[in-house]
């Protein structure tokens, strides 16, 4: 199938659920020092957890392990600038 001119891909928030258009949302991404850091371009490589740029649902991946379970670690995350 080809993608047309209106073909809008859709990406879900980890935080609130909500589904969003890729460009309307923060891509974040781990380095392989287990930073989580924002990818601006939107096509870094590995795996990328999409986010609202609203301030709830920015504060909600400090205090919770939704970051853990989208990147699939156990690890204690560093985060790095992406507010």
């Amino acid at each position: 199938m080809s993608k047309g001119k209106g073909h809008i891909p859709i990406r879900t928030c980890i935080c609130c659920g909500i589904k969003r258009g890729k460009k309307d949302l923060t891509r974040l991404t781990l380095t392989a020092g287990g930073m989580v850091v924002q990818d601006i371009s939107g096509k870094g490589k590995g795996r990328g957890a999409y986010v609202c740029a609203d301030k709830s649902c920015l504060m909600a991946l400090k205090t919770s392990r939704r970051l853990n379970r989208a990147f699939r670690t156990e690890n204690r995350l560093v985060y790095g600038q992406f507010e």
